[in-house]
C-alpha cells in the first residue's frame, strides 16, 4: 500500500508539473493585466482602449476553468503509464488516452451531480480532479488485468484503434456508473456543519482574532498550495473572503487585511518564496534549482510564484515542506507585532494590489520608512530561514543527479552495444542524453572538449608513436565516458563535427611536436564508422595535413567498431581515397567487432589493435592467449603491425611479445598525457631498450 501511495503522489506532483504551460500563459497574462504602474495601464488604454484587459482576463479565466478537467486527465494517464510497467502482460494494459477521456467523462458526471461547474477552479475541483484521476486509473487497470468486461473478443487482427476502443468501452461504461452512483449517495447525506462561524466568535471572544485567523490562514493556504490546489483561490472563495476584512482598525483588533497580509507575510507568493528565490541564487551557481529561480525572479516581483511552486517543485516535495509553513508563519508573527504594537501604522489598505512589488507595496501601505523596513526584515528572515533548506535540497539534488547520470551512462552504453537509439527515449536517460548532447555542441563550439595522448611502444621498447584520445569534463556530471560521448555523437548525428573537431586538433599538436623534431612518431586518431558516409571526409583530411605541414603517413587512422561498417560502395570509395593521399589505416578493437576479418579484405590496412578485453586477462585466460597467437600469425601473414592496448604489467607486456604483439600502449608504459608533457617524455624514450 506504501508503494502505490507513493505512486499516486509521484503521478499528482507530475501531472501539475505537466500543466506548467498553463500556468505560464496564466502568469504572462497576470502581468500584463495588472502590473501596478500607473504609466504602463495608462499607456495600454491609449493604445488599445479603456476594455484592453477584457479579452486578456477572459483568456486568463480559462486557463483556470479548464486546469481541472486538464489535470483529471493528465494524472490518469501518468498513473496508468506507471501501473502498466508493473504488468506483465502488454495485453493486460489499457490504453492511456482511453483512460484520459473517462477520466474526464467520470470528472463532469460528478462535478455535474454534485452541484460544481466541471470548468471551475476551486478547492473542490481541484480535490475532485486528484481524487477522480486516481481512481480512475486504478479502476480501469484493475478491470482490464482481470479482463472481467473484455466481453467482444475481439480478434487481433482488427484495427488497432478500434480494437482497444471496443476493449475498453465495457469497463468505461461501468466505471461511469459507479462514479454516478456514489456522486447521488454523496448528494443524499446531510450537509456538514459549517464550523467557521463558530470559529471567528471564538476567537474574537478570546481576544485573539488576528492571530488565531491569521495562523488558520496561513496553514490553510500552504496546506492547499503543498498539495498543488490553489490556495489564495480557496481561501478567496470560501465565505467571499470572510477570512480579510478591509478594516485598518481591525488589524489590532481580531482581523488581517488582505492587501497586509501580501505584502508582508506571503512576499513573493505563498509560502513567502521571494526568499526562497534569494536564498537559491546565493547557494547556486548551476541546476535545476537555479534555472527555476532565475525563471521566477520577475513573477516572484509581482507576488506570482507557480512557477516556483509547480517547476522546483515545491508541490508534494518533503525538503520543503517545514519551510513552507515556518517562513510565512513567522512573517506573519513579526508583522502582526510590528503593527499591534503601534510601531508600523496601515494607512491606505486598499492602496495596493496584491501584484505590487515589494518596498512600493510597503511605502504605499504605510507611507512610512518603517513599513518599508518591515518588509526588508521580513524578506530577510524569509531568506535565511530557506537557506539551510536549500543546501540540503542542492546536497540531495546533486547525488540524484549523479546517481541518474551514473545509471544513464551504463544505460547508452549498454544500448549502444545493441544499437538502440538513446535520445529519442522519453525516460530519464533520455532527458540526460538530450541534455549532454546539447551541451556537447556547445563544447566542441567553445572548445571546451580536450585531447591527451597514450604513447605506444615498439616491441624493442622505443616509442613508436601515440594515440590520440578525446576527453569531456562536464560542468555538471564530471567526467563523461569516452565510449558514451561517441555514441552520443552518433546518435545524435554530430559524430562527423566531433570527428573533425578532434582531427584538426591532433593536426595542431602534431606540428608542434614536428617543430620540436618528433616527424617520426606516428599520430593514430579514432574515426567512427559512421564518418566513412560523409563524402567530404577525405577532402577534409587531406586540407588538414596540407595546412599543418604534415606529411600524410604520420597520421594513422583508427576506425573503431562503434557501429558496423557500412557495406557500400560510397564507403569503399571514401577507404580509397583516404589510402590515396597516404593516411594509414587501422582496424581497432580488432577480434570482438562486427566483422574484422570481412573488413580486411575490403580496405588495406596497416595495423591492427587488439580488443582490450582479450588482452588485459591475458595471463589467466588460455583461450585469450589462443585469440592473440592467431591474430599475431594473421598480422605477419598479412605484414601488417599488431598492437596490444591495456598493457599493464611487464609480465602481460614479455607474454604478448612473446605470443607476436609488435606494438604495446598501456599503463605499464605510460597513462595519457597532456599535448604539453609529451616531448618531453618522447625525448626520454626515443632510444629506450625493451628489458
Amino acid at each position: 500500500m506504501k508503494q502505490r501511495m507513493l505512486l499516486w503522489i509521484v503521478a499528482t506532483r507530475n501531472s501539475f508539473v505537466s500543466l506548467l504551460p498553463l500556468t505560464f500563459l496564466r502568469v504572462t497574462l497576470d502581468l500584463l493585466i495588472y502590473l501596478p504602474w500607473a504609466a504602463y495601464q495608462q499607456l495600454m488604454n491609449s493604445l488599445f482602449g479603456a476594455s484592453w484587459k477584457t479579452p486578456l482576463l477572459s483568456i486568463s479565466e480559462l486557463t483556470f476553468s479548464f486546469f481541472a478537467l486538464a489535470l483529471t486527465a493528465i494524472i490518469s494517464v501518468q498513473l496508468v503509464y506507471r501501473l502498466n510497467s508493473n504488468s506483465n502482460s502488454e495485453s493486460d494494459m489499457p490504453t492511456p488516452l482511453m483512460v484520459a477521456i473517462s477520466a474526464a467523462i467520470n470528472y463532469i458526471i460528478v462535478t455535474s451531480l454534485l452541484g460544481y461547474s466541471a470548468i471551475d477552479f476551486s478547492i473542490e475541483s481541484m480535490l475532485l480532479a486528484v481524487i477522480l484521476g486516481i481512481a480512475t486509473a486504478e479502476m480501469i487497470c484493475w478491470l482490464t488485468h482481470k479482463r472481467l468486461l473484455d466481453l467482444l473478443h475481439l480478434s487481433v487482427e482488427s484495427d488497432t484503434a478500434f480494437y482497444n476502443a471496443m476493449r475498453l468501452t465495457p469497463t468505461i461504461v461501468i466505471v461511469g456508473v459507479f462514479f454516478f452512483v456514489v456522486a447521488v449517495f454523496i448528494n443524499l447525506l446531510p450537509d456538514f456543519p459549517d464550523v467557521y462561524d463558530g470559529l471567528t466568535h471564538w476567537a474574537q471572544a478570546e481576544g485573539y482574532g488576528a492571530w488565531i485567523l491569521s495562523t488558520l490562514t496561513v496553514l490553510v493556504n500552504q496546506g492547499l498550495w503543498f498539495i498543488g490546489v490553489h490556495g489564495g483561490i480557496a481561501i478567496e472563495s470560501y465565505h467571499q473572503g470572510a477570512f480579510f476584512i478591509n478594516d485598518v482598525a481591525a488589524i489590532s483588533t481580531d482581523w488581517v487585511t488582505r492587501p497586509v497580509y501580501d505584502s508582508f507575510v506571503l512576499i513573493g507568493g505563498s509560502g513567502a518564496t521571494l526568499g526562497l528565490v534569494i536564498a537559491i541564487l546565493i547557494t547556486t551557481r548551476r541546476g535545476m534549482q537555479n534555472k527555476v529561480a532565475k525563471i521566477s525572479i520577475i513573477p516572484s516581483l509581482f507576488n506570482i510564484n507557480d512557477i516556483l511552486i509547480y517547476g522546483l517543485p515545491i508541490v508534494l516535495n518533503p525538503r520543503y515542506l517545514i519551510p513552507f509553513f515556518m517562513v510565512p508563519l513567522s512573517l506573519m508573527a513579526v508583522s502582526l507585532l510590528a503593527f499591534q504594537s503601534g510601531l508600523v501604522h496601515v494607512v491606505n489598505p486598499n492602496s495596493v494590489t496584491w501584484t505590487t512589488p515589494p518596498i512600493l507595496s510597503a511605502w504605499l501601505l504605510t507611507e512610512s520608512w518603517l513599513g518599508v523596513a518591515l518588509q526588508l526584515l521580513t524578506i530577510s528572515i524569509s531568506t535565511l530561514l530557506y537557506l539551510p533548506f536549500v543546501r540540503n535540497a542542492e546536497i540531495y539534488r546533486h547525488q540524484q543527479e549523479q546517481l541518474a547520470f551514473e545509471e544513464a551512462t551504463n544505460t547508452i552504453i549498454h544500448n549502444g552495444q545493441t544499437k538502440q537509439q538513446i535520445i529519442s527515449r522519453q525516460d530519464k536517460v533520455g532527458m540526460i542524453a538530450r541534455d549532454l548532447v546539447y551541451d556537447l555542441r556547445q563544447a566542441i563550439y567553445h572548445d571546451e572538449l580536450t585531447v591527451v595522448y597514450q604513447p605506444k611502444h615498439h616491441r624493442a621498447g622505443h616509442i613508436a608513436g601515440v594515440e590520440a584520445l578525446v576527453r569531456w569534463t562536464h560542468p555538471r556530471y564530471g567526467f563523461v565516458s569516452p565510449a558514451m560521448l561517441v555514441m552520443l555523437a552518433e546518435d545524435s548525428g554530430y559524430i562527423n563535427k566531433l570527428g573533425r573537431w578532434v582531427f584538426e586538433h591532433c593536426c595542431i599538436t602534431k606540428a608542434k611536436w614536428n617543430a620540436l623534431g618528433h616527424q617520426n612518431l606516428t599520430m593514430a586518431i579514432n574515426i567512427s564508422p559512421l564518418q566513412l558516409s560523409d563524402n567530404a571526409l577525405p577532402t577534409f583530411l587531406s586540407g588538414c595535413v596540407t595546412k599543418y605541414g604534415l606529411h600524410p603517413e604520420e597520421i594513422e587512422l583508427e576506425i573503431t567498431e562503434s557501429s558496423e561498417i557500412s557495406d557500400s560502395q560510397q564507403v569503399e570509395k571514401i577507404l580509397q581515397e583516404i589510402s590515396d593521399i597516404g593516411i594509414h589505416l587501422a582496424m581497432d578493437d580488432f577480434g570482438m567487432g562486427y566483422s574484422s576479418l570481412l573488413h580486411m579484405r575490403r580496405f588495406k590496412v596497416n595495423a591492427i589493435k587488439i580488443d582490450g578485453s582479450i588482452t588485459r586477462d591475458v595471463l589467466t585466460n588460455s583461450t585469450n592467449a589462443d585469440i592473440i597467437r592467431t591474430i599475431s600469425a594473421l598480422g605477419k601473414a598479412q605484414k601488417v603491425s599488431v598492437v596490444a592496448e591495456y598493457v599493464e604489467t611487464q609480465e602481460q607486456r614479455e607474454a604478448l611479445l612473446e605470443m607476436g604483439c609488435d606494438i604495446f600502449q598501456g599503463y605499464y608504459h605510460s597513462p595519457p598525457l597532456k599535448p604539453e608533457d609529451c616531448p618531453v617524455y618522447f625525448l626520454s624514450h626515443r632510444h629506450e631498450v625493451a628489458e
